[in-house]
């Protein structure tokens, strides 16, 4: 009976240990949709049309108007770290696109991530990031 339960108890200590995130599962193969920005108090729903796409360094992030925000990523799944770099508009103008504009700064400013498969922020600090889902 001590054995099984100590069996019990090893297994139970080894499964529960997390080495960190799946970052292929939370950032790889599906479309993120804006859903709002968060900073500090204030929350701002965002328009339907804006979505991001990560691939394996880089990253798309499309407006409604056709107009992309392009640039690299590199993420650490243990302390969540998130750094985006070479940010920059890389097909039409978001100059009149105040989304589109704050979604660019957001990235450029990019910090750490928290999320699963279903949702992903994007942190610049504690309470200012910008929230997506894949539905």
């Amino acid at each position: 009976m001590k054995k099984i339960f100590f069996a019990l108890i090893a297994t139970l200590l080894l499964t529960g240990c997390e080495s960190g995130d799946d970052l292929g599962e939370i950032f790889l193969n599906k479309t993120w949709k804006l859903s709002f920005f968060q900073e500090g108090r204030e929350r701002n729903i965002a328009k339907e049309g804006y979505s991001i796409r990560f691939y394996e360094s880089s990253f798309t992030a499309n407006t409604p108007s056709g107009a992309a925000i392009v640039g690299n990523w590199q993420a650490d799944n243990k302390n969540r770290a998130l750094r985006c770099t070479n940010v920059r508009v890389g097909d039409g103008s978001i100059a009149k696109d105040t989304t589109a504009t704050k979604m660019k700064l957001f990235l450029e400013k990019a910090s750490s991530y928290n999320g699963d498969a279903n949702w992903l922020q994007i942190r610049q600090q504690d309470n200012v990031y910008m929230q997506f889902h894949n539905r």
